[in-house]
């Protein structure tokens, strides 16, 4: 009798220990391995910016470019004076010469206000252009720091930016609230690098 109860029972336990054993098993496989430290860096891409080599040139070719869209712009204003002498000391109001001085020269002020508004917006899409460049290659340069070091992150370093004073609690709360870094030791941050490795490869023939 003892045997047969044994025997029967026997299956029932092989099954609950097979299913035991692929619970255990199914638990393992699902656990997460343990997180690896994450390496993180800064930048303070405001400086980096500031300290470009490459910046001043893009500037001064972009100063010339201006400066010779506005030369074009001062010609029209010149021309402007003139009509307007014209009316003040030259011309004899409601003659037929002074209607058409009248309408020259608000055909010319219309064209400078345009002008002066296109130059406006073309200085502010070259600038941008010109930022947009130096931003790329920043982007690739602390990336190739970052990797050659084994650093996973950089993130812009906004704790050298400083709270204001004497401003309205609005703005003083705002300021801090938005700040990503309260503090960062020196040692982590990638500036001076980047801005070392940018010039270095710029003047490089």
């Amino acid at each position: 009798m003892r045997p047969n109860r044994i025997n029967t029972l026997l299956p029932v336990m092989l099954i609950l220990a097979a299913a035991l054993a692929w619970h255990a098993g199914a638990s393992t496989a699902t656990m997460r391995p343990p997180a690896q430290p994450t390496t993180v860096a800064t930048l303070d891409i405001v400086t980096v910016f500031e300290q470009l080599n490459e910046r001043s040139t893009l500037e001064a070719q972009l100063k010339t470019r201006v400066e010779k869209r506005q030369s074009q712009l001062d010609e029209i204003n010149k021309a402007i004076q003139a009509i307007q002498a014209d009316l003040e000391t030259t011309l004899k109001p409601g003659t037929d010469e002074y209607k058409e001085r009248v309408r020259q020269f608000m055909e010319q002020r219309a064209v400078a206000e345009a002008r002066r508004t296109a130059l406006q917006q073309i200085i502010s899409i070259d600038q941008g252009a010109m930022r947009r460049q130096l931003y790329t290659k920043i982007q690739d340069a602390v990336k190739r720091i970052a990797e050659r070091d084994g650093i996973d992150i950089v993130i812009f370093d906004d704790s050298v930016l400083p709270v204001p004073e004497d401003a309205s609690d609005n703005d003083v709360y705002r300021t801090i609230i938005t700040k990503g870094i309260i503090y960062r030791h020196n040692s982590i941050d990638l500036t001076q690098r980047v801005i070392t490795l940018m010039n270095n490869e710029y003047a490089a023939p």
